[in-house]
């Protein structure tokens, strides 16, 4: 049975004799730069000065971000790539010359820790599976992290690009294949986003909500075998017929370029509830079966469309809604900041684990802790 063929317990996933894959530590970075949702505001206004006041500050009032990270504010809260004299804002090559030195730090930075939680040395790492869609340069982060970390320098290397905010979950995905082919495989899997990068001055209005929700920041899991830590149980797919246009990120002359469509709550609204019931009936199991949801907070609406999808109480994406308000949408790595959180938090049982990204996609993965369906 292929990885993402099943779920339930994992040992009825992999077969006879194949142990799961399990996330041994995770371990987040966001930069020492801050916005507020006040700063966040004025720093649309200077910027897009054309688009009506009382309309932007309804956006960011009603985005549910209160502060997020950002590499290119310095201690001072000031900034210098973007000016208010810039026309179309910096472009993408001038961009791009930052992203390396700031990716590598955050990563490098949530990867020490996630080591640490996983009480493991960086020379027992034997994969590194890197993620980001916010940056495009070889040789990429997987060096960076290889002088950083002090890794083998035989490491073997994979890197998921342009996957967009589920991306976490197909470097997941792509950890556990390799922990269960390979004994003694350890995987770090690293998702880096600098989404500060590409603020779109003077954008289209789907451009100016992706300027109101995401953020900067890294989030790392260590990968392993044996019998310790959550198990990676299952994982899921599902491209969302006739979604191609409410979700996507291209390369522009002026940064790279956000579509969000405000379908896209409504479509996950309708479509994620027989997706999930579809999934887990496979394995005899039903949404009542699944002990916590760690949703990506893709924007406030977006979560609740989720929420009304699967009919579940407010209080199951809280953990959402906090790492949205503290830290904005980091894509990628976001979804690690909630399991993160509700693992600290001390759930157990079956999680499931989703995010949306381009297409429109979805990605799920089944998380277990503790005994499998314990509460």
């Amino acid at each position: 049975m292929a990885a993402g063929d099943g779920l339930g317990e994992p040992s009825a996933v992999l077969g006879a004799g194949v142990s799961a894959a399990r996330i041994l530590g995770i371990g987040t970075a966001a930069p020492a730069g801050e916005l507020d949702a006040a700063a966040s505001l004025r720093f649309a206004r200077t910027l897009s000065p054309e688009t009506e006041l009382s309309r932007l500050r309804e956006l960011y009032e009603a985005a549910g971000v209160s502060r997020r990270g950002s590499v290119l504010i310095d201690g001072d809260g000031r900034q210098d790539l973007y000016r208010e004299d810039a026309g179309r804002g910096p472009g993408t090559a001038a961009r791009l010359a930052l992203y390396y030195d700031a990716a590598c730090g955050l990563a490098a930075e949530s990867a020490t820790r996630a080591l640490a939680r996983a009480e493991m040395r960086a020379s027992a790492v034997t994969h590194v599976v890197t993620v980001s869609c916010t940056g495009a340069q070889s040789p990429g982060v997987d060096h960076g992290l290889i002088e950083r970390l002090g890794l083998s320098r035989d490491v073997s290397r994979a890197h998921i690009g342009f996957m967009g905010c589920h991306g976490a979950i197909n470097g997941l995905a792509v950890a556990s294949a390799i922990v269960r082919a390979e004994p003694g495989a350890v995987a770090l899997v690293a998702c880096v986003e600098l989404c500060s990068l590409h603020y779109h001055v003077r954008g289209s209005w789907d451009q100016q909500v992706a300027n109101a929700i995401f953020a900067d920041g890294a989030a790392c899991a260590v990968v392993g075998g044996g019998d310790r830590g959550p198990a990676l149980a299952g994982f899921a797919s599902r491209v969302f017929p006739g979604t191609a246009g409410l979700m996507r990120w291209a390369v522009g002359d002026r940064g790279f370029e956000m579509g969000l469509s405000a379908r896209v709550p409504g479509v996950l609204r309708r479509s994620v509830g027989p997706w999930m019931d579809e999934w887990l009936g496979r394995a005899g199991l039903a949404r009542s079966g699944i002990a916590g949801w760690a949703v990506h907070p893709g924007g406030r609406d977006i979560l609740e469309g989720v929420r009304q999808g699967l009919e579940l109480p407010e209080a199951s994406i809280e953990v959402s809604r906090r790492v949205l308000a503290e830290h904005g949408n980091m894509s990628s790595g976001t979804v690690l900041w909630v399991l993160d959180a509700m693992l600290g938090a001390g759930a157990r049982g079956r999680i499931v684990v989703m995010s949306f990204g381009p297409g429109l996609s979805g990605e799920a993965a089944l998380v277990e802790v503790g005994p499998a369906g314990a509460a």
